[in-house]
């Protein structure tokens, strides 16, 4: 569900929305020293997030990672450009990206003819991930070889409990890890084709670096993209400690861990949850308990307060509101057969009561049942 969360505007914004603008980027790394950046995962947020990127003072090399030839192809209709329409219907579009094209088990540079090049293997030095959270693992297994210590992950994503899965299978010791960002986005973006997308409501973006395993963390000044993401004025983005971006992520998994499976049962628009008011408080109550009981967030002051359940309640109800007539992700996704992200939401609160001893027969119900929905 990508909603609008919350509302802070900046009044940088006003000088990214002239109609019609076009700004051609030299994205060339043999000739410039600029920092780059992947993208992978070209969806709403994916391309929302590599547009953005263009809007940064002294902006960064950008490459778009192609999961298959037809985005190649893609690009190249839309004009060789990620076309963005505001809220007010202004055209805005930024060319000079670098792409390239997973084939025959490797990547290759965009630009390179299909039957000839090498593949690119050099390192990568910053990685914004927003493919759906089912395919994080899997996505980032064709990039492992390309990831280092020295790599940054951003993880833009709707859920909770990739970075475990991907620790998981792909980096189990410790020191052989990247570094990782938790990011929640709650700008309302819309992919009308590829690479072409709708910014339909202004919102914000949350940043905070996870910690290491000894508890320490990269500063604001020495990690590029916590410094570079918030110069962008229309990503809006802010970085927190990560107990403080931990707490928006969990705040945006309780939303949609009522609005998102509900809905998809239902099969019907966010506006059908106002008629379920019972389910809400009762949801709500299974999570504010878990929520309350994490560790990570014992020395946290007003804890309670912040997770009670009238709070999440009258949080939930404004986003419901503004999103009336939205149709969630969710429901798509069982409309069309695909795997849900249901394991990285609802699920995320029933494995965190697990370890804590904290029942949730709610959400268990919920995962269920939309599982068994999905296998149907």
């Amino acid at each position: 569900m990508h909603a609008p969360f919350t509302t802070r505007c900046r009044t940088a914004l006003l000088r990214c929305n002239m109609p019609g603008s076009v700004r051609r980027l030299t994205n060339d790394a043999r000739k410039s020293p600029r920092p780059r950046v992947h993208v992978l995962g070209l969806g709403s947020i994916g391309t929302f997030a590599a547009h953005s990127l263009s809007e940064i003072p002294h902006p960064p090399s950008v490459t778009l990672l192609c999961h298959r030839p037809s985005l190649l192809d893609a690009y190249r209709d839309n004009g060789n450009q990620i076309s963005l329409e505001t809220r007010e219907g202004q055209q805005v579009d930024y060319k000079g990206y670098d792409l390239e094209v997973f084939r025959d088990g490797h990547w290759y540079s965009g630009a390179a003819p299909a039957d000839t090049g090498a593949p690119e293997t050099s390192p990568i030095e910053n990685l914004i991930v927003a493919v759906k959270a089912t395919q994080t693992a899997s996505a980032l297994e064709r990039l492992r070889n390309r990831l280092t210590p020295q790599s940054t992950i951003l993880f833009l994503q709707n859920g909770c409990g990739m970075i475990d899965r991907v620790n998981a299978q792909l980096f189990p010791h410790p020191t052989e890890r990247p570094k990782y960002i938790v990011g929640v986005i709650s700008h309302g973006v819309t992919l009308r084709k590829s690479f072409d997308i709708v910014h339909t409501g202004f919102a914000a973006t949350s940043l905070g670096m996870v910690p290491k395993l000894d508890g320490s963390q990269e500063t604001l000044q020495k990690n590029y993209l916590l410094g570079a993401l918030p110069l962008s004025p229309r990503l809006n983005a802010t970085a927190y400690s990560y107990t403080d971006v931990f707490q928006i992520q969990l705040e945006k998994l309780a939303v949609n861990a009522f609005c998102n499976p509900l809905c998809a049962l239902n099969d019907a628009e966010n506006g059908f949850l106002f008629t379920i008011p019972e389910m809400r408080r009762a949801i709500l109550e299974e999570i504010s308990t878990v929520a309350c009981a994490l560790p990570e967030l014992h020395h946290v002051e007003n804890l309670k307060e912040r997770f009670a359940v009238d709070k999440l309640e009258t949080t939930v109800n404004a986003i419901i509101q503004k999103t009336f007539h939205t149709t969630c992700s969710m429901v798509w996704d069982l409309r069309a057969g695909r795997e849900t992200e249901v394991e990285f939401i609802n699920g995320y609160w029933v494995k965190r009561g697990g370890e804590l001893g904290v029942p949730t027969p709610i959400n268990v119900e919920l995962v269920e049942k939309v599982t068994r929905r999905n296998q149907s």
